[in-house]
Protein backbone atom coordinates (compact mmCIF):
# COMPACT_ATOMS: atom_id res chain seq x y z
CA UNK A 1 0.00 0.00 0.00
CA UNK A 2 3.05 2.43 0.41
CA UNK A 3 4.55 1.46 -2.38
CA UNK A 4 1.81 2.70 -4.41
CA UNK A 5 1.07 5.70 -2.27
CA UNK A 6 4.69 6.71 -2.76
CA UNK A 7 4.36 5.53 -6.55
CA UNK A 8 1.33 8.37 -7.26
CA UNK A 9 3.18 10.78 -5.49
CA UNK A 10 4.28 13.69 -7.94
CA UNK A 11 7.64 13.72 -9.83
CA UNK A 12 8.98 15.09 -12.82
CA UNK A 13 8.32 18.52 -13.64
CA UNK A 14 4.71 18.34 -12.12
CA UNK A 15 6.86 17.16 -8.99
CA UNK A 16 9.16 20.30 -9.85
CA UNK A 17 6.28 23.17 -9.86
CA UNK A 18 5.46 21.73 -6.77
CA UNK A 19 8.61 22.15 -4.73
CA UNK A 20 9.49 25.03 -6.89
CA UNK A 21 5.98 26.80 -5.47
CA UNK A 22 7.01 25.60 -1.89
CA UNK A 23 10.59 27.41 -2.38
CA UNK A 24 8.68 30.03 -4.03
CA UNK A 25 6.64 31.58 -1.48
CA UNK A 26 9.22 30.40 1.34
CA UNK A 27 11.75 33.06 -1.03
CA UNK A 28 9.50 36.08 -0.36
CA UNK A 29 8.83 35.71 2.73
CA UNK A 30 13.10 35.57 3.81
CA UNK A 31 13.21 38.22 1.11
CA UNK A 32 11.04 40.45 2.97
CA UNK A 33 12.57 39.85 6.14
CA UNK A 34 16.28 40.44 4.58
CA UNK A 35 14.98 43.46 3.05
CA UNK A 36 13.01 44.81 7.01
CA UNK A 37 16.54 44.10 8.96
CA UNK A 38 18.12 47.04 7.93
CA UNK A 39 15.25 49.23 8.93
CA UNK A 40 15.58 47.47 12.19
CA UNK A 41 19.34 48.05 12.27
CA UNK A 42 18.77 51.19 11.98
CA UNK A 43 16.30 52.22 14.44
CA UNK A 44 18.33 50.53 17.17
CA UNK A 45 21.75 51.49 16.27
CA UNK A 46 21.75 54.82 14.98
CA UNK A 47 24.81 54.00 12.81
CA UNK A 48 23.11 51.62 10.22
CA UNK A 49 25.99 52.63 7.66
CA UNK A 50 28.68 50.24 9.71
CA UNK A 51 25.74 47.56 11.02
CA UNK A 52 24.77 47.69 7.69
CA UNK A 53 28.05 46.18 6.22
CA UNK A 54 29.03 44.27 8.88
CA UNK A 55 25.90 42.25 8.53
CA UNK A 56 26.25 41.78 5.31
CA UNK A 57 29.89 40.57 4.97
CA UNK A 58 29.08 38.15 7.81
CA UNK A 59 26.25 36.54 5.41
CA UNK A 60 28.59 36.19 2.12
CA UNK A 61 31.59 35.31 4.58
CA UNK A 62 29.60 32.21 5.72
CA UNK A 63 28.45 31.56 2.61
CA UNK A 64 31.82 31.24 0.80
CA UNK A 65 33.44 29.48 4.06
CA UNK A 66 30.58 26.74 4.09
CA UNK A 67 30.03 26.46 -0.03
CA UNK A 68 32.60 23.99 -0.23
CA UNK A 69 31.96 21.61 2.52
CA UNK A 70 28.47 21.84 1.54
CA UNK A 71 29.06 19.57 -1.29
CA UNK A 72 30.57 16.63 1.00
CA UNK A 73 27.00 15.83 2.36
CA UNK A 74 25.03 17.14 -0.89
CA UNK A 75 26.59 14.19 -2.86
CA UNK A 76 26.29 12.14 0.06
CA UNK A 77 22.90 11.89 1.10
CA UNK A 78 19.64 12.33 -0.64
CA UNK A 79 18.74 15.44 -2.17
CA UNK A 80 15.78 15.47 -0.52
CA UNK A 81 17.43 14.79 2.70
CA UNK A 82 19.30 18.05 1.88
CA UNK A 83 16.90 19.89 0.71
CA UNK A 84 14.77 19.63 4.09
CA UNK A 85 18.10 19.90 6.08
CA UNK A 86 18.06 23.90 4.47
CA UNK A 87 14.48 24.41 5.28
CA UNK A 88 14.56 23.05 8.75
CA UNK A 89 17.72 25.05 9.25
CA UNK A 90 16.38 28.89 7.99
CA UNK A 91 13.10 27.84 10.15
CA UNK A 92 15.17 27.14 12.83
CA UNK A 93 17.24 30.77 12.69
CA UNK A 94 14.40 32.78 12.07
CA UNK A 95 12.30 30.96 15.51
CA UNK A 96 15.20 31.81 17.44
CA UNK A 97 14.76 35.75 15.81
CA UNK A 98 11.07 35.55 16.71
CA UNK A 99 11.34 34.44 20.31
CA UNK A 100 14.30 37.11 21.05
CA UNK A 101 11.84 39.72 19.29
CA UNK A 102 8.78 38.85 21.15
CA UNK A 103 10.76 38.72 24.36
CA UNK A 104 12.27 42.41 24.05
CA UNK A 105 15.95 41.29 24.18
CA UNK A 106 16.97 40.94 20.33
CA UNK A 107 20.26 42.22 19.94
CA UNK A 108 22.43 43.43 16.83
CA UNK A 109 24.79 40.64 17.26
CA UNK A 110 22.01 38.49 17.77
CA UNK A 111 21.66 39.71 13.70
CA UNK A 112 24.64 39.32 13.02
CA UNK A 113 24.53 35.35 14.43
CA UNK A 114 21.54 34.90 11.84
CA UNK A 115 23.21 35.72 8.95
CA UNK A 116 25.81 33.39 9.50
CA UNK A 117 23.29 30.83 10.05
CA UNK A 118 21.80 32.18 6.89
CA UNK A 119 24.92 31.81 4.89
CA UNK A 120 25.44 28.26 5.79
CA UNK A 121 21.97 27.50 4.83
CA UNK A 122 22.00 29.48 1.23
CA UNK A 123 25.41 27.30 0.45
CA UNK A 124 23.40 24.53 0.34
CA UNK A 125 20.48 25.52 -1.02
CA UNK A 126 21.83 26.49 -4.54
CA UNK A 127 24.28 23.27 -5.58
CA UNK A 128 21.63 21.40 -3.52
CA UNK A 129 18.43 22.49 -6.16
CA UNK A 130 20.20 22.95 -9.28
CA UNK A 131 22.09 19.20 -9.14
CA UNK A 132 18.08 17.83 -7.93
CA UNK A 133 17.17 18.67 -11.78
CA UNK A 134 19.45 16.41 -13.53
CA UNK A 135 17.72 13.39 -11.44
CA UNK A 136 13.99 14.89 -11.26
CA UNK A 137 13.63 16.02 -14.68
CA UNK A 138 14.28 14.88 -18.43
CA UNK A 139 16.97 16.22 -20.21
CA UNK A 140 15.28 17.89 -22.62
CA UNK A 141 13.22 20.22 -19.22
CA UNK A 142 16.78 21.14 -18.19
CA UNK A 143 16.47 24.75 -19.38
CA UNK A 144 12.61 25.42 -18.31
CA UNK A 145 13.40 23.85 -14.90
CA UNK A 146 16.60 26.32 -14.85
CA UNK A 147 14.49 29.04 -15.60
CA UNK A 148 11.94 28.01 -12.91
CA UNK A 149 15.42 28.08 -11.11
CA UNK A 150 16.55 31.38 -11.63
CA UNK A 151 12.90 32.81 -11.58
CA UNK A 152 12.92 31.66 -7.76
CA UNK A 153 16.19 33.85 -7.13
CA UNK A 154 14.89 36.95 -9.30
CA UNK A 155 11.40 37.12 -7.99
CA UNK A 156 11.46 37.38 -4.73
CA UNK A 157 14.47 40.67 -4.98
CA UNK A 158 11.13 42.17 -6.82
CA UNK A 159 8.75 41.20 -4.00
CA UNK A 160 10.62 41.28 -0.86
CA UNK A 161 11.55 45.16 -0.66
CA UNK A 162 8.05 46.38 -1.16
CA UNK A 163 6.57 43.96 1.35
CA UNK A 164 9.18 44.65 3.55
CA UNK A 165 8.23 48.62 3.30
CA UNK A 166 4.40 47.99 3.01
CA UNK A 167 4.93 44.94 6.44
CA UNK A 168 6.96 46.86 8.84
CA UNK A 169 5.39 49.78 9.72
CA UNK A 170 2.10 47.94 10.32
CA UNK A 171 3.26 44.53 12.01
CA UNK A 172 6.90 45.23 12.78
CA UNK A 173 9.94 42.50 12.36
CA UNK A 174 8.29 40.46 14.92
CA UNK A 175 4.91 39.63 12.48
CA UNK A 176 7.49 39.78 9.56
CA UNK A 177 9.42 37.10 11.14
CA UNK A 178 5.98 34.96 11.91
CA UNK A 179 5.07 35.47 8.30
CA UNK A 180 8.40 33.44 7.32
CA UNK A 181 8.16 30.88 10.18
CA UNK A 182 4.85 29.77 8.25
CA UNK A 183 6.02 29.73 4.56
CA UNK A 184 9.03 27.75 6.04
CA UNK A 185 6.01 25.10 7.24
CA UNK A 186 4.51 25.46 3.32
CA UNK A 187 7.84 24.82 1.60
CA UNK A 188 8.57 21.96 3.89
CA UNK A 189 5.11 20.31 3.22
CA UNK A 190 5.80 20.70 -0.50
CA UNK A 191 8.90 18.87 -0.35
CA UNK A 192 7.51 16.15 1.88
CA UNK A 193 4.59 15.78 -0.38
CA UNK A 194 6.82 15.08 -3.69
CA UNK A 195 8.45 11.72 -4.49
CA UNK A 196 12.33 12.60 -5.45
CA UNK A 197 14.06 9.69 -7.07
CA UNK A 198 17.53 8.50 -5.75
CA UNK A 199 20.76 9.69 -6.90
CA UNK A 200 22.50 7.41 -9.63
CA UNK A 201 25.31 5.97 -8.72
CA UNK A 202 28.56 6.04 -11.07
CA UNK A 203 31.92 4.95 -11.04
CA UNK A 204 33.34 8.74 -11.00
CA UNK A 205 31.56 9.54 -8.13
CA UNK A 206 32.95 6.22 -6.24
CA UNK A 207 36.15 6.74 -7.13
CA UNK A 208 35.43 10.58 -5.42
CA UNK A 209 35.05 9.60 -1.86
CA UNK A 210 38.35 10.15 -0.10
CA UNK A 211 37.59 11.67 2.89
CA UNK A 212 36.11 14.86 4.41
CA UNK A 213 38.71 17.67 3.56
CA UNK A 214 39.52 15.83 0.06
CA UNK A 215 35.94 15.43 -1.10
CA UNK A 216 35.55 19.18 -0.06
CA UNK A 217 38.37 19.96 -2.77
CA UNK A 218 37.14 17.74 -5.37
CA UNK A 219 35.31 19.80 -7.16
CA UNK A 220 37.75 22.37 -7.54
CA UNK A 221 40.12 19.43 -8.69
CA UNK A 222 36.89 18.22 -11.03
CA UNK A 223 36.72 21.76 -12.77
CA UNK A 224 40.70 22.22 -12.63
CA UNK A 225 41.20 18.70 -14.63
CA UNK A 226 38.88 20.14 -17.71
CA UNK A 227 40.15 22.78 -19.67
CA UNK A 228 36.43 23.28 -20.83
CA UNK A 229 35.04 23.63 -17.48
CA UNK A 230 38.08 25.44 -16.15
CA UNK A 231 37.51 28.36 -18.95
CA UNK A 232 34.10 28.57 -18.33
CA UNK A 233 34.45 29.65 -14.62
CA UNK A 234 36.91 31.83 -15.65
CA UNK A 235 34.67 33.75 -17.69
CA UNK A 236 32.42 33.96 -15.07
CA UNK A 237 35.41 35.14 -12.24
CA UNK A 238 37.03 37.54 -14.45
CA UNK A 239 33.72 38.79 -15.57
CA UNK A 240 32.32 38.85 -12.55
CA UNK A 241 35.31 41.16 -11.04
CA UNK A 242 34.17 44.08 -13.48
CA UNK A 243 30.40 43.43 -12.88
CA UNK A 244 30.89 43.29 -9.31
CA UNK A 245 32.53 46.74 -8.96
CA UNK A 246 30.28 48.57 -12.03
CA UNK A 247 26.37 47.27 -9.82
CA UNK A 248 27.89 47.47 -6.12
CA UNK A 249 25.59 48.94 -3.88
CA UNK A 250 29.11 51.35 -3.38
CA UNK A 251 29.34 52.27 -7.41
CA UNK A 252 25.68 52.24 -8.28
CA UNK A 253 24.22 54.47 -5.28
CA UNK A 254 27.38 57.05 -5.55
CA UNK A 255 27.01 57.49 -8.60
CA UNK A 256 23.17 58.03 -8.65
CA UNK A 257 23.22 60.54 -5.97
CA UNK A 258 25.99 62.27 -7.11
CA UNK A 259 24.61 62.95 -10.06
CA UNK A 260 21.19 63.86 -8.90
CA UNK A 261 21.87 65.52 -5.89
CA UNK A 262 21.27 63.24 -3.17
CA UNK A 263 18.31 61.27 -4.74
CA UNK A 264 19.30 57.71 -3.59
CA UNK A 265 16.02 56.44 -3.82
CA UNK A 266 16.42 56.67 -7.50
CA UNK A 267 19.10 53.77 -7.36
CA UNK A 268 16.53 51.43 -5.93
CA UNK A 269 14.06 52.14 -8.62
CA UNK A 270 17.29 51.14 -10.77
CA UNK A 271 17.75 48.06 -9.35
CA UNK A 272 14.21 46.94 -8.69
CA UNK A 273 13.54 47.72 -12.74
CA UNK A 274 16.49 45.20 -13.58
CA UNK A 275 14.84 42.60 -11.07
CA UNK A 276 11.95 42.80 -13.03
CA UNK A 277 13.83 42.70 -16.35
CA UNK A 278 15.56 39.23 -15.02
CA UNK A 279 12.88 38.00 -13.69
CA UNK A 280 10.69 38.43 -17.31
CA UNK A 281 14.12 36.52 -19.03
CA UNK A 282 13.56 34.05 -16.45
CA UNK A 283 9.94 32.98 -16.95
CA UNK A 284 9.81 33.31 -20.50
CA UNK A 285 13.65 30.60 -20.32
CA UNK A 286 10.61 28.67 -18.28
CA UNK A 287 8.14 28.64 -20.67
CA UNK A 288 9.81 28.46 -24.02
CA UNK A 289 13.07 26.55 -23.07
CA UNK A 290 15.58 27.29 -25.57
CA UNK A 291 19.20 27.79 -25.47
CA UNK A 292 20.65 24.38 -27.26
CA UNK A 293 24.33 26.02 -27.22
CA UNK A 294 24.28 26.55 -24.06
CA UNK A 295 28.68 27.90 -24.34
CA UNK A 296 27.33 30.12 -27.08
CA UNK A 297 24.23 31.67 -24.57
CA UNK A 298 27.26 32.31 -21.65
CA UNK A 299 29.63 33.66 -24.05
CA UNK A 300 27.37 36.28 -26.12
CA UNK A 301 25.50 37.11 -22.80
CA UNK A 302 28.37 38.94 -20.89
CA UNK A 303 29.09 40.39 -24.61
CA UNK A 304 25.72 42.16 -24.76
CA UNK A 305 25.01 42.66 -21.16
CA UNK A 306 28.84 44.63 -20.54
CA UNK A 307 29.01 46.07 -23.82
CA UNK A 308 24.81 47.19 -23.80
CA UNK A 309 24.44 47.28 -20.32
CA UNK A 310 27.11 48.58 -18.35
CA UNK A 311 28.67 50.63 -20.46
CA UNK A 312 25.39 52.54 -21.39
CA UNK A 313 24.54 52.65 -17.61
CA UNK A 314 27.94 54.62 -16.98
CA UNK A 315 27.66 57.10 -19.76
CA UNK A 316 23.75 57.79 -18.63
CA UNK A 317 23.47 60.60 -16.77
CA UNK A 318 19.38 60.57 -16.54
CA UNK A 319 17.45 58.07 -14.89
CA UNK A 320 15.81 56.90 -18.15
CA UNK A 321 18.93 55.97 -19.39
CA UNK A 322 19.98 54.22 -16.05
CA UNK A 323 16.50 52.16 -16.54
CA UNK A 324 16.96 51.23 -19.95
CA UNK A 325 20.99 50.40 -19.01
CA UNK A 326 19.83 47.93 -15.99
CA UNK A 327 17.09 45.88 -17.93
CA UNK A 328 19.78 45.38 -20.88
CA UNK A 329 22.66 44.30 -17.72
CA UNK A 330 19.62 41.71 -16.13
CA UNK A 331 17.80 40.34 -19.60
CA UNK A 332 21.16 38.62 -19.76
CA UNK A 333 22.29 37.22 -16.00
CA UNK A 334 19.43 34.95 -16.25
CA UNK A 335 20.37 33.20 -19.91
CA UNK A 336 23.71 32.64 -18.69
CA UNK A 337 23.05 30.88 -15.45
CA UNK A 338 20.44 28.63 -16.88
CA UNK A 339 23.08 28.22 -19.32
CA UNK A 340 25.92 27.19 -17.09
CA UNK A 341 23.32 25.24 -15.51
CA UNK A 342 21.99 23.28 -18.07
CA UNK A 343 26.11 22.70 -19.31
CA UNK A 344 27.41 20.95 -15.98
CA UNK A 345 24.28 18.71 -15.89
CA UNK A 346 24.67 17.22 -19.42
CA UNK A 347 28.42 17.28 -18.70
CA UNK A 348 29.04 15.94 -14.78
CA UNK A 349 27.91 12.50 -13.67
CA UNK A 350 24.98 13.33 -11.21
CA UNK A 351 26.39 11.50 -7.87
CA UNK A 352 29.60 14.30 -8.14
CA UNK A 353 27.17 17.43 -9.53
CA UNK A 354 26.57 18.62 -5.84
CA UNK A 355 30.26 19.36 -5.21
CA UNK A 356 30.88 21.09 -8.73
CA UNK A 357 27.85 23.09 -8.76
CA UNK A 358 29.50 24.48 -5.12
CA UNK A 359 32.84 24.48 -6.30
CA UNK A 360 31.42 26.57 -8.90
CA UNK A 361 29.92 29.18 -6.89
CA UNK A 362 32.62 29.45 -4.62
CA UNK A 363 34.93 30.35 -7.76
CA UNK A 364 32.88 32.65 -9.76
CA UNK A 365 31.15 34.67 -6.37
CA UNK A 366 34.69 34.50 -4.78
CA UNK A 367 35.04 38.71 -6.28
CA UNK A 368 32.39 39.62 -4.79
CA UNK A 369 34.36 39.63 -1.51
CA UNK A 370 36.29 42.65 -2.57
CA UNK A 371 35.13 44.45 -5.69
CA UNK A 372 32.70 46.49 -2.79
CA UNK A 373 35.92 47.41 -1.42
CA UNK A 374 37.87 48.34 -4.99
CA UNK A 375 34.87 50.16 -6.23
CA UNK A 376 34.69 52.40 -2.93
CA UNK A 377 38.47 52.98 -3.28
CA UNK A 378 39.33 53.74 -6.52
CA UNK A 379 35.62 55.54 -6.83
CA UNK A 380 36.99 57.95 -4.07
CA UNK A 381 40.39 58.10 -4.71
CA UNK A 382 40.98 58.11 -8.16
CA UNK A 383 38.27 58.50 -10.69
CA UNK A 384 35.97 61.02 -8.83
CA UNK A 385 39.00 63.44 -8.12
CA UNK A 386 40.17 63.01 -12.13
CA UNK A 387 36.58 63.89 -13.28
CA UNK A 388 36.04 66.54 -10.92
CA UNK A 389 36.13 70.37 -12.77
CA UNK A 390 39.97 70.76 -13.62
CA UNK A 391 40.37 67.11 -12.85
CA UNK A 392 43.17 65.56 -15.06
CA UNK A 393 41.00 63.22 -16.95
CA UNK A 394 38.31 65.83 -18.19
CA UNK A 395 39.59 66.61 -21.26
CA UNK A 396 39.48 63.10 -22.70
CA UNK A 397 36.58 61.42 -21.16
CA UNK A 398 34.42 64.58 -20.08
CA UNK A 399 32.75 64.08 -23.83
CA UNK A 400 31.65 60.44 -22.66
CA UNK A 401 30.28 60.74 -18.91
CA UNK A 402 30.65 64.75 -18.70
CA UNK A 403 32.17 66.42 -15.60
CA UNK A 404 31.40 66.81 -12.13
CA UNK A 405 30.09 64.84 -8.85
CA UNK A 406 29.36 61.39 -9.97
CA UNK A 407 30.84 61.61 -13.80
CA UNK A 408 34.43 59.49 -11.89
CA UNK A 409 31.84 56.76 -10.85
CA UNK A 410 30.53 56.41 -14.27
CA UNK A 411 33.60 56.55 -16.27
CA UNK A 412 34.46 53.60 -13.59
CA UNK A 413 31.46 51.55 -14.34
CA UNK A 414 32.03 52.03 -18.14
CA UNK A 415 35.51 51.01 -18.45
CA UNK A 416 34.08 47.91 -16.42
CA UNK A 417 31.64 47.71 -19.15
CA UNK A 418 34.60 47.43 -22.09
CA UNK A 419 36.29 44.80 -19.17
CA UNK A 420 33.12 42.14 -19.23
CA UNK A 421 32.94 42.82 -23.47
CA UNK A 422 36.58 42.16 -23.72
CA UNK A 423 36.03 38.73 -21.30
CA UNK A 424 32.92 37.17 -23.43
CA UNK A 425 35.39 38.26 -26.40
CA UNK A 426 38.43 36.34 -25.27
CA UNK A 427 35.92 33.10 -24.25
CA UNK A 428 35.13 33.15 -28.20
CA UNK A 429 39.21 32.97 -28.92
CA UNK A 430 40.25 30.36 -26.77
CA UNK A 431 39.16 26.87 -28.42
CA UNK A 432 39.03 24.80 -25.16
CA UNK A 433 36.34 27.27 -24.13
CA UNK A 434 34.41 27.69 -27.34
CA UNK A 435 34.26 23.86 -28.11
CA UNK A 436 33.83 22.94 -24.40
CA UNK A 437 30.39 21.14 -25.58
CA UNK A 438 32.26 19.17 -28.48
CA UNK A 439 35.33 18.58 -26.60
CA UNK A 440 33.40 17.54 -22.97
CA UNK A 441 31.00 14.07 -23.66
CA UNK A 442 27.62 13.98 -22.23
CA UNK A 443 27.07 11.97 -19.31
CA UNK A 444 24.54 8.83 -20.02
CA UNK A 445 22.16 8.28 -17.27
CA UNK A 446 21.74 4.11 -16.75
CA UNK A 447 18.35 2.95 -16.07
CA UNK A 448 17.45 2.17 -11.94
CA UNK A 449 19.00 -0.88 -11.09
CA UNK A 450 16.64 -3.91 -10.47
CA UNK A 451 13.48 -1.27 -11.48
CA UNK A 452 11.44 -1.54 -14.49
CA UNK A 453 9.90 2.12 -15.31
CA UNK A 454 6.76 2.55 -16.78
CA UNK A 455 4.73 4.45 -18.72
CA UNK A 456 1.09 4.44 -19.41
CA UNK A 457 0.06 4.42 -23.11
CA UNK A 458 -3.06 3.27 -24.99
CA UNK A 459 -3.45 0.45 -26.61
CA UNK A 460 -5.71 0.18 -29.87
CA UNK A 461 -8.59 -0.22 -28.56
CA UNK A 462 -8.17 2.83 -26.57
CA UNK A 463 -7.70 0.78 -23.01
CA UNK A 464 -4.63 2.52 -21.10
CA UNK A 465 -1.76 0.08 -20.14
CA UNK A 466 1.50 0.02 -19.29
CA UNK A 467 4.33 -0.53 -20.77
CA UNK A 468 7.71 -0.91 -20.16
CA UNK A 469 10.81 1.58 -20.74
CA UNK A 470 13.29 -0.01 -19.11
CA UNK A 471 13.70 -3.32 -19.14
CA UNK A 472 15.82 -5.60 -16.82
CA UNK A 473 19.59 -5.89 -19.03
CA UNK A 474 20.88 -9.80 -18.86
CA UNK A 475 24.26 -9.95 -19.96
CA UNK A 476 25.26 -13.09 -22.28
CA UNK A 477 27.28 -15.66 -20.89
CA UNK A 478 31.17 -15.48 -21.80
CA UNK A 479 31.06 -18.32 -24.60
CA UNK A 480 28.40 -16.30 -26.58
CA UNK A 481 29.48 -14.95 -29.40
CA UNK A 482 28.57 -11.17 -30.49
CA UNK A 483 26.09 -10.91 -33.14
CA UNK A 484 27.92 -9.42 -36.38
CA UNK A 485 27.48 -5.78 -36.32
CA UNK A 486 25.71 -4.63 -39.20
CA UNK A 487 26.33 -2.61 -42.16
CA UNK A 488 25.28 0.44 -41.14
CA UNK A 489 26.74 0.38 -38.48
CA UNK A 490 29.13 3.42 -37.91
CA UNK A 491 32.82 1.68 -37.01
CA UNK A 492 34.56 2.35 -34.08
CA UNK A 493 38.40 3.57 -34.26
CA UNK A 494 40.91 1.11 -33.77
CA UNK A 495 42.68 1.27 -29.98
CA UNK A 496 46.02 1.72 -29.56
CA UNK A 497 48.12 -0.53 -28.08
Amino acid sequence: MSTEANFNRPSGMRGLFIIWLGQMVAGIATSTVFYALPFWISEKTGASGTALAAWESFFFAAYLCFVLFALFFIDRYPRKTMMLAYDFLLLSATAVLLVLESSGTLQIWHIYLNAIVQGVGYAFRLPTYSSVITILVPRREYVRANGMLSLLYDTPEILGPWLAFLFFPAIGLKGILALNLLSFVISIGALLFVEIPPTPHTDEGARSHTGFFKEAMYGIRYILRRPGLLGIQLIFFFGNIFSGIALSITALYTMVTLRTGGNVELAGSILSAGAWAAAVAALALSVFGGLKRPIRAILLSWVISSLFGLTLLGIGQIFVIWVIAKVIDSLFNPVADVAVNKFIQMKVPPDIQGRVFAASDFMTQAPFLFTPLLAGYFGDKVFEPAMRAGGAWVNVFGWLVGAGPGAGYGLMIFLCGIGGTLVGLWGYLIPSIRNAEQAIPDIVLPPPVGLVRRERSLSSNGVSQRVDQWQPVKRPPPEAKRAPRSASARPRKKPKK
